[in-house]
């Protein structure tokens, strides 16, 4: 099973991932910058364009179909909105649907704990704004998921609950 990871930068993603990946060994966790880094695309807010942006998309697809072919089981974080120094890349609708996973989950965070992730966690560039400013963005992150994926296939989860849902559905899928 692939499941896709949604949410704004800072929303848990990662640490998701990685205690999910740690309760089911059979599965691959991993970024979609990780992903982009293995095939040489740069990946760097501070030295990324909206031509790196859009060319990274297209590189995206082919290496998440890849990894999906060697894997039989795969959970990725993906991102609706890129936010850069300048500007917010959002992630073309038909790029989002050529992706294909069979679970989507949008983590819903709190603005708080994202802003605080953002802060504090210095092993990631992020751009730091307000509170209301990451509500509004992950509003309109989650507005233009709905564009690409029906809301039968896309699950809107909270940070406290994320790990249970994800791993109901994953022990649901092992059945």
């Amino acid at each position: 099973m692939h499941i896709a990871l949604f949410g704004v930068a800072g929303s848990g993603k990662s640490t998701l991932t990685k205690e999910l990946v740690s309760t089911n060994p059979e599965y691959v966790g991993l970024s979609a910058s990780t992903l982009l880094k293995q095939i040489g695309r740069p990946i760097e807010i501070s030295k990324i364009g909206s031509d790196s942006l859009s060319i990274n998309q297209r590189q995206l697809i082919t290496a998440y179909t890849s990894l999906k072919k060697i894997n039989k089981n795969t959970i990725v974080e993906f991102h609706a909105v890129i936010e850069t120094e300048n500007t917010e890349f959002w992630v073309p609708i038909e790029a989002l649907r050529q992706l294909k996973p069979d679970l989507i989950f949008f983590i819903n965070a709190s603005p708080a704990d994202v802003l605080y992730r953002r802060m504090h966690d210095k092993s990631k560039s992020r751009k730091i704004i307000s509170e209301v400013e990451i509500l509004n963005l992950q509003t309109m992150a989650l507005l233009h998921l709905t564009k690409a994926y029906s809301s039968d296939r896309l699950n809107v989860v909270s940070n406290s609950d994320a790990f249970k849902l994800i791993s109901k559905a994953i022990n649901k899928g092992k059945q």
